[in-house]
């Protein structure tokens, strides 16, 4: 009876037993590893998407207001010359008006005829025909032109003396900012100051100013409001320059004498238009009519229009759109966003000829930079994931996969009716107590079997006599069992799942816990073997051979050195975790008082691998010199990133360097960074960062902070670092950011920073 019930105990359990092994899910350690995994990536990719979204943002902001100011100032440049022009001519008008009214005793009749002489084809010049034009001082005398069939009047002769000295001497004054000065009068007469140059006496005789765009401008049908006049952009043939001709009207009451005129080089407006620009971006001109004056593409095409080329008549959609906005801003706006073109329109008017200045800034120069720093918070992540993936793996499998799978051999060893079961109890948590429950249980079930391997003998005394009761005994006994068995095997499954659930949120605090202990063990254990070997030198064979099985020596010398391996490598990553929570300070108040020096060492643990030596680049050495200094409240964060910064500008110079130098000049200068720290004062501290690099050029390092700037090749580098740096220390934190440099000796950057910074 004894026997049929151990075999109906056993196929019960076995019959469980394959259920189990036939739907067990995936393995708990897989399971916990993939939905960690799951959830920091996802963490990762919303950190780096949320981070492109905020640079973007904050990038946005101040291009706007980087392009408001330089779009300004160079309106204001470029505006000079024309402003200076309209200037000079008002004045010239005035002091004209006020020659001509002058009363004077001076024989004008007599003077007129000894200065200008008749010439064969028409006109008078203030200069014979028959002498050489080489003769005529033109750096001191204006030249003159009376067209032909002019009556000549008294108060004709009198204006054109008078406007002839007057012309002289101010053209003389103002020919090293323009080409010519001069005067023009109905009558078809012409004064002009050209320095080098006698226009007056190489202008052709049948020329008609009335009919010249520079003189109808001004006159009293296409000018009644008097006011200063613009000409359109034109080539003059005589010197084959591009200008634009300033006119100012000359009224005597309501008398039209005329027209002042300068005539403007646009050569180095044009020239300042094409090649002065901000990176990436580029500039153009055109008028309120539509004619474009200057653009880096189509220099050829307005050149060949005589500088009468309309965007109308262009086949080209983004140059009209940019017009259309341009022209139908509202005013004093200095940037438009053109959402079709994806770029930013900062635009100002150039005063007197009110043309409009334009420059054209692509919006991908912004994602670009945004694109950077999502790509360093994705490649951080990921590192951490992985680092994560493996400690949790490696803890899981030692904490929680081997004690399992203990469990589940001595399940199966139960299901066979084996009840000597020995787990390891020793264990101070969840799994130790369900080890501990487990034997219990075990002891139990055989204490029942041997219970009712007593009572099966005491009924088969009397089996004759009890037949029918020991029937129904043994059925009520086999229902106890049953009952019995599967309440011992539910709580021990209970028992099972729930210190599983718990033993999960401990098992990664225990590693480095415990290596301590785990090491401490076992040099005792290794001290122990080395004292019974001295006082046993010569065991007994059997050991002996177990030993040299074993290579005890290479077990004495290697144990130590593994575990001590272990250690080292849970300090590192422990090291590393602590340095990108310090780099990043994401789990810190934003503003507090920190050690300047952890953020220093976090910034150079995170560029270690460009300080190594790698293959061909040689391993650039660090060294540090750190004073006492006090904790200092700031926005540890953002400093973290100007010493980035810094130091990332720093291994670039060095790896440029090594490029210039050979391998014998790298030997005896090898690369070196230096880090100096000191307290300036009670309330500031300086921080020094140098190199042994190439060093920066004195023309570089008046633009160094300028936004944008920089000498690094296309794709290197996008001009916002050092920038920004410059904007953190000094603006966040009160603070200054010099730079020091000789060519050739290396660069040093000073960061000199308050105490306690006032928070922002």
């Amino acid at each position: 009876m004894l026997t049929q019930l151990r075999q109906i105990l056993k196929k019960q359990w076995s019959l469980k037993s394959v259920h189990v092994v036939k739907n067990r899910p995936t393995s708990l350690t897989h399971k916990t590893l993939i939905n960690m995994a799951l959830r920091v990536t996802v963490v990762v990719l919303v950190s780096a998407g949320v981070s492109y979204i905020h640079v973007i943002s904050r990038l946005e902001a101040q291009t706007k207001t980087q392009l408001e100011k330089y779009i300004s100032a160079r309106g204001e440049l470029e505006s000079s010359i024309f402003q200076l022009a309209q200037d000079n001519l008002t004045l010239l008008r005035d002091r004209l008006l006020l020659e001509f009214k002058q009363p004077t005793n001076i024989d004008f009749q007599a003077e007129f005829e000894q200065q200008y002489f008749s010439w064969n084809d028409g006109t008078r010049r203030n200069f014979p025909q028959n002498r050489p034009l080489k003769d005529f001082d033109s750096t001191r005398y204006a030249g003159s032109l009376i067209g032909r069939n002019v009556q000549i009047t008294e108060e004709l002769k009198q204006r054109v003396l008078t406007a002839n000295t007057v012309i002289s001497a101010y053209g003389a004054a103002w020919s090293n900012r323009f080409v010519d000065t001069y005067f023009l009068t109905p009558e078809n007469i012409g004064v002009n100051y050209w320095k080098g140059v006698p226009i007056a006496l190489e202008t052709p005789p049948d020329i008609d100013n009335s009919k010249q765009e520079y003189f109808y401008i001004a006159d009293p049908q296409h000018n009644p409001a008097r006011s200063p006049k613009w000409t359109g952009v034109y080539l003059d043939p005589s010197v084959n320059l591009w200008m634009v001709s300033a006119i100012v009207p000359v009224y005597e009451g309501d008398r039209f004498l005329g027209i002042v005129g300068h005539d403007v080089v646009l050569t180095q407006l044009m020239e300042h238009t094409i090649q002065d620009q901000l990176p990436g971006t580029y500039n153009l001109v055109f008028r309120a009519d539509g004619r474009l004056i200057v653009h880096p593409q189509r220099t050829a095409e307005i050149q060949q229009a005589q500088g009468q080329l309309k965007i109308d008549t262009i086949s080209d959609r983004h140059l009209n759109r940019i017009f259309q906005l341009v022209t139908n801003a509202k005013p004093k706006t200095h940037v438009l966003e053109n959402s079709q073109d994806h770029e930013y329109l900062a635009l100002t008017r150039l005063q007197g000829p009110d043309w409009y200045f334009v420059t054209v800034y692509p919006k991908s120069l912004l994602s670009g930079a945004a694109w950077d720093t999502a790509q360093f918070i994705l490649m951080s992540g990921a590192v951490a994931l992985l680092l994560e993936v493996l400690l949790l793996l490696s803890v899981l499998q030692q904490q929680i996969a081997k004690p399992l799978q203990q469990l589940t051999a001595a399940s199966n060893q139960l299901a066979n009716g084996d009840f000597a079961i020995d787990l390891d109890t020793m264990r101070q948590d969840e799994l130790g107590g369900l080890a501990s429950s487990f034997n219990s249980m075990a002891s139990q079930l055989k204490t029942s079997f041997i219970q009712l391997e007593q009572v099966n003998n005491a009924l088969e005394l009397r089996v004759e006599e009890r037949t029918i009761t020991l029937q129904k005994t043994l059925e009520e006994l086999r229902r106890t069992q049953t009952q019995m068995i599967q309440s011992e095997k539910m709580s021990a499954l209970g028992q099972l799942v729930a210190g599983v659930a718990h033993e999960i949120n401990n098992p990664v605090n225990f590693i480095h816990g415990n290596l301590t202990h785990t090491e401490n063990y076992t040099q005792d254990l290794l001290e122990f073997i080395q004292l019974y070997q001295y006082h046993y030198p010569n065991p007994v064979a059997e050991i002996q051979a177990e030993a040299k099985e074993l290579d005890l020596e290479f077990i004495q010398d290697d144990l130590p050195k593994m575990l001590s391996s272990m250690k080292i490598g849970t300090n590192r990553i422990s090291e590393i975790v602590r340095s990108l929570r310090n780099f990043s300070r994401l789990d810190e108040a934003e503003f507090k008082a920190v050690d300047i020096h952890e953020g220093i060492d976090s910034a150079l643990l995170i560029l270690q691998h460009r300080l190594k030596d790698q293959s061909p680049r040689p391993a650039i050495e660090v060294i540090k010199n750190y004073a006492n200094l006090p904790p200092v409240i700031c926005y540890p964060g953002q400093l973290n990133q100007v010493f980035m910064n810094i130091l990332s500008n720093a291994i670039d110079a060095l790896e440029d360097a090594n490029q210039q130098r050979s391998p014998t000049e790298i030997a005896s200068h090898p690369n070196t960074i230096w880090i100096h720290t000191c307290l300036v004062s009670e309330k500031q501290i300086k921080i020094a960062i140098a190199d042994n690099g190439l060093g920066v050029a004195d023309t570089t390092l008046t633009r160094l902070f300028d936004p944008f700037f920089t000498t690094k090749d296309v794709g290197k580098g996008s001009g916002l670092g050092l920038s920004i740096s410059h904007q953190i220390v000094t603006e966040l934190h009160q603070g200054k950011l010099d730079c020091n440099s000789t060519q050739g000796l290396g660069a040093e950057f000073v960061v000199t920073l308050p105490i306690e910074a006032k928070k922002n």
